[in-house]
């Protein structure tokens, strides 16, 4: 599972039709006492409360191998959309203490209308048009938030592509994941009239109001906020950096050299656009063979990722510890497994490997590590933050997760699947995003656009492939960069 940029999706020339949800009349929207999460708050705070400013958008591209039939995509996309409250939802600026209110209407006034584009000749050209699509229309605070596109009479087969985006606010990766088999059994539902069984979804908007609840309860001595307050104070009070150069000598300032900590100053973004690169790095039977190993010794194998990512550390940077901030999932409650939303909390993850010089013992410090942290995934960051007063940024970002188990994973690279994200920019932020699916152990990143960012991500990434490989094949570290063995397949 390559997590990219729609432009490294090597799109047909085709026939492309836009698919927006509209609702009959203005009136339909409600307000609805149900608050925001505080990320879901957040990200309206950082998109300017308007369209045009700071969002992101997530979203997949994939083959329905099945004749286009416009009145059964119209079908199909309102059927999906009305299973999941998160699409028709929406904020908009509040008053007084709250910021950010929330209107809902209900499902069967969101109706999905078609724009047609018609036929365009090149591949270059259908990029570009999709990319301005989802890029000028997706905001948090301007609903619709969800966006779908068709690519159909595509010359080498009889279906078509669809392609969809959307806002941050209501979508995560797993979202992504889950929505690629449900819009592949609707619409088949729908053309063959064959029944449709899918599983019961929970509500988004409760997730919310569930997460605002907690937040709101906690205070500046709770034993989260007072975890997150000694992590951040070794930095000066900011994140972790990612720990290579990633800045040119001559422009490099706190922060951007990547090594030690440095003064705190306020969160910032540059305009320049950031670099991406996507590999895998494990094939499924090496990927296999890794799990076997961690099991043996009674660990996970995101233990032996994040193990081989603290391998890969010491191995260019020394005996200083791994620090990272670690994306995961808040989906607990069994009603949310399949639901659209954004169910993420945040880590902060501290891997030492001093003394650590066996695989066993490093994998047991790294789940001691993840285990010290992970109860405070359910306390949301955002009211953390506030309550510590600091308003930076995550620089140095892992995610792991394993997809291998979503409905119809097995069907992906026949489908030909890709995950998409919006382009960012920054000038200190890393993104690594490590992927276990049927195919594989897939990495991604996105880093600062600059000959030493570029060198040095690489650098970090092969290093850790290398460490991957050798753990799996070998049940064991390597101490030098020489003695790592290089990744096969």
């Amino acid at each position: 599972m390559e997590f990219t940029e729609l432009a490294d999706y090597p799109l047909p020339a085709g026939t492309v039709t836009e698919w927006i949800p509209v609702t009959g009349a203005t009136n339909v929207w409600v307000s609805d006492d149900r608050a925001l999460s505080h990320l879901h708050e957040e990200h309206c705070v950082r998109s300017g409360g308007s369209a045009g400013g700071e969002s992101s958008w997530l979203g997949t591209i994939f083959e329905i191998a099945l004749p286009f039939d416009e009145r059964a995509v119209r079908t199909t996309l309102r059927h999906w959309m009305a299973r999941h409250d998160a699409f028709r939802t929406t904020a908009a600026p509040g008053a007084g203490q709250s910021r950010f209110v929330r209107y809902t209407c209900r499902a069967d006034q969101v109706r999905v209308t078609a724009r047609h584009i018609g036929h365009l000749r090149s591949g270059t050209r259908v990029y570009q048009h999709l990319s301005e699509f989802f890029g000028t229309r997706l905001s948090p605070t301007e609903w619709p938030h969800c966006l779908v596109a068709t690519v159909s009479g595509v010359t080498d087969g009889p279906g078509f592509l669809l392609v969809f985006g959307a806002d941050h606010s209501v979508m995560d990766a797993y979202s992504m994941m889950l929505a690629i088999s449900e819009i592949q059994r609707i619409y088949r539902s729908v053309l063959t009239e064959a029944p449709l069984e899918l599983p019961e979804v929970g509500s988004y908007i409760d997730f919310g109001a569930d997460d605002r609840a907690v937040g709101s309860a906690m205070t500046v001595d709770h034993p989260a906020v007072q975890h997150w307050q000694r992590y951040l104070r070794h930095g000066g009070g900011r994140f972790p950096a990612f720990p290579l150069p990633i800045a040119p000598r001559a422009i490099e300032g706190p922060g951007n050299s990547g090594r030690g900590s440095s003064p705190r100053r306020p969160a910032h973004r540059s305009t320049a656009h950031q670099s991406g690169l996507s590999s895998w790095v494990l094939t499924a039977a090496q990927a296999e063979q890794l799990q076997a190993r961690s099991r043996a010794a009674g660990h996970s194998t995101q233990s032996a990722v994040f193990a081989a990512l603290a391998a890969a550390h010491r191995v260019l940077i020394g005996s200083q510890p791994l620090r990272c901030a670690m994306p995961v999932h808040t989906r607990h409650a069994p009603e949310h497994a399949h639901a659209m939303g954004w169910f993420v909390g945040l880590l902060p993850l501290e891997i030492d490997p001093t003394g650590a010089d066996t695989l066993d013992t490093l994998l047991a410090r790294t789940t001691a590590a993840i285990d010290a942290t992970k109860s405070l995934a359910r306390y949301p960051f955002p009211r953390i933050a506030a309550l510590l007063g600091n308003t930076e940024v995550p620089r140095f970002v892992v995610s792991y997760v394993d997809v291998r188990f979503v409905p119809d994973a097995a069907q992906w690279k026949r489908w030909g699947v890709r995950p998409l994200r919006s382009g960012e920019q920054s000038d200190d932020e890393v993104y690594l995003w490590i992927a276990r699916s049927p195919g594989g152990i897939a990495v991604s990143a996105r880093f600062p656009s600059n000959e030493v960012a570029a060198a040095n991500v690489h650098r970090f990434i092969n290093t850790f492939t290398a460490m991957l490989s050798t753990v799996s094949t070998r049940g064991a570290l390597a101490d030098r960069r020489t003695d790592v063995a290089p990744a096969a397949g």
